[in-house]
């Protein structure tokens, strides 16, 4: 894994990974996005497993994420319209990346809040993608009511500031653990003990977002859902979804039916997807990861 720094147009220095095959010239790009409060070095066995098979891999830390969140503030914190940023970063990284191997196809693999940003990267950027991996995806955030999320976070950066630490994401998914027993709160991501030890004991995980940042992914649940936005992805762009089907994200599946039907209403030609049964959260870091590594290493073989 080669560590590197992107320069954002604000000057937001973005944390950046790069895996590459050791003997060979890749066959393609595969760039990650990750989920909330947590980072990209997460993903580094499943980017190693990418490389050993002949692909490239480029994952970054968000804003307010990881190695980049020095850059932005601190943990959770970051600037005006942090969302679109985000968005942007992942633009400017895929294509220095695909610049430095040309003529490669990128795929862009998103997981959880990742996948609503690769959503949204497929809004704006499709044209540029040879398909996209949804992982942990849920349609909205559980539970939410888009408008009233939205109101009370107004009136809480009216009160104490855009930077302020909210208590919005421990309310969204302070219950999801409530179904198994308590040990550390962080049960639902995954049946193995032992990775969700390492979740609870990485500092740059688990975190709280300020309150800023928790607006921007609220009114970005709207815009993603939006039919004028959804129908600006390529028809013609293959998509995979992969969850496990014991996430609480989803409540019982029903997030993930409600994304495949806006996918099939807007006529994508190759949509697949699988619910793993008795998987959590982090299919990647579930105790059946090896079965996944290769069922999403298949598809990309398949496709690319």
């Amino acid at each position: 894994m080669q560590q590197d720094v992107h320069q954002a147009p604000d000057g937001a220095r973005i944390a950046t990974y790069t895996w590459l095959p050791e003997t060979g010239a890749p066959r393609a790009l595969v760039q990650i996005a990750h989920g909330a409060a947590e980072h990209a070095r997460r993903y580094d066995r499943f980017a190693r497993f990418l490389a050993g098979h002949g692909y490239a891999v480029v994952a970054s830390d968000h804003r307010g994420h990881g190695a980049t969140a020095a850059s932005t503030g601190g943990r959770g914190v970051t600037g005006e319209d942090a969302w679109r940023a985000i968005v942007g970063d992942l633009k400017g990284i895929g294509d220095h990346a695909a610049a430095a191997h040309p003529g490669l196809p990128l795929v862009l693999l998103g997981h959880s809040m990742g996948a609503m940003l690769a959503r949204d990267y497929a809004q704006e950027y499709g044209a540029d993608l040879a398909g996209l991996l949804l992982t942990g995806v849920f349609r909205t955030l559980p539970g939410l009511d888009v408008d009233t999320a939205a109101a009370a976070l107004e009136a809480e950066i009216a009160t104490h500031g855009r930077a302020h630490p909210s208590p919005f994401l421990p309310q969204v998914f302070g219950s999801f653990s409530d179904a198994y027993p308590h040990r550390t709160g962080y049960e639902w991501l995954s049946r193995d003990t032992a990775e969700v030890d390492r979740y609870v004991a990485d500092a740059d995980c688990g975190f709280p977002f300020c309150a800023g940042l928790a607006l921007d992914w609220v009114r970005a649940v709207r815009k993603v859902n939006d039919p004028a936005h959804l129908a600006r992805i390529p028809r013609g762009l293959p998509i995979h979804v992969a969850v496990g089907d014991q996430d609480p994200c989803h409540q019982r599946m029903t997030l993930v039916h409600e994304l495949l039907e806006d996918f099939r209403y807007l006529g994508i030609r190759d949509l697949t997807w699988r619910g793993y049964p008795g998987a959590r959260h982090e299919i990647l870091n579930e105790t059946h990861r090896d079965e996944v590594q290769g069922d999403l290493l298949a598809w990309l073989d398949a496709h690319l």
